[in-house]
């Protein structure tokens, strides 16, 4: 079983990097430089494992890059879509994956139309962002698992 990401941590932080830089609203912009300025932070996300699959050091870092590039070609193909929350929302995904549910809560209360992407529980009716945010973790999580079985790592 793989200990660490495949890909190198200053490559998975520049796909971030250019997701943040996509993000037009000033709003989300300041939100997401507090995360991005703590280095500590930083440091506890690069250690972070994803319990879906990529279940080894830099594998959250990894999904979130991951995730944000197919946002981003989903937005090319629908630019009506509010990109910038979606890239916000997922970014924070990532981040927040190294909080308890609370911490997270509190960082984000202020945004509450974050809200419904990072508490399913807070969801009172759905809107497009948010059922495309969930389904492009799902297609994600859909092509790791069947490339690790291609692999021949099928091991969970």
């Amino acid at each position: 079983m793989r200990e660490e990401t495949p890909y190198a941590y200053d490559f998975l932080w520049k796909q971030l990097e250019k997701g943040f830089s996509e993000v037009r609203k000033k709003r989300y912009r300041i939100l997401l430089e507090k995360f991005f300025n703590d280095e500590e932070l930083k440091k506890r996300l690069q250690k972070k494992e994803d319990r879906k699959g990529r279940n080894y050091r830099g594998g959250m870092l990894e999904k979130t890059a991951s995730v944000l590039s197919l946002a981003l070609c989903t937005y090319d193909n629908y630019p009506e879509l509010d990109i910038d929350l979606i890239i916000t929302a997922i970014i924070l995904n990532g981040f927040c994956s190294v909080y308890t549910k609370k911490e997270c809560y509190e960082k984000i209360k202020d945004y509450p139309e974050l809200v419904p992407f990072l508490f399913r529980k807070k969801r009172k009716k759905p809107i497009l962002e948010v059922i495309v945010f969930d389904n492009l973790y799902k297609f994600d999580d859909k092509i790791y698992k069947q490339l690790k079985i291609k692999r021949g790592e099928n091991d969970t």
